[in-house]
């Protein structure tokens, strides 16, 4: 069995006062999740030599299809997804253009906190 990404995270509840009606027509108090880690809000000019790869979406592209041709590891998905602000590729229809920023150290480095 692989080792799960979740390993390190903290497990929180999510009692917020918004969710009440929600949680009430659920039969439910609060919910238990997974917490993590606020990443810092890209921005280009924070970002020294970055280079933006426009890239129009089709029906086979993948987040980490993408992160294996652009940076060589697919396990950097997230950072295509956090950078067009479109956290799922459900959010992403075909024909639309992304942004895939480059290189990786530098959009790395910007993100350091």
């Amino acid at each position: 069995m692989g080792i799960s990404r979740y390993r390190y995270q903290q497990l929180v509840t999510n009692a917020r006062p918004e969710y009440r009606e929600i949680f009430k027509k659920r039969g439910i108090n609060d919910m238990l999740h997974y917490s993590f880690s606020k990443f810092k809000e890209l921005k280009i000019k924070d970002i020294p030599n970055v280079m933006l790869n426009p890239h129009i979406w089709t029906p086979s592209d993948r987040y980490y299809k993408l992160a294996h041709t652009y940076y060589s590891d697919p396990t950097y998905w997230w950072i295509i997804a956090l950078f067009n602000n479109k956290p799922l590729e459900t959010d992403v229809s075909v024909g639309d253009k992304i942004l895939i920023p480059t290189p990786l150290g530098a959009i790395l480095n910007a993100m350091e906190v």
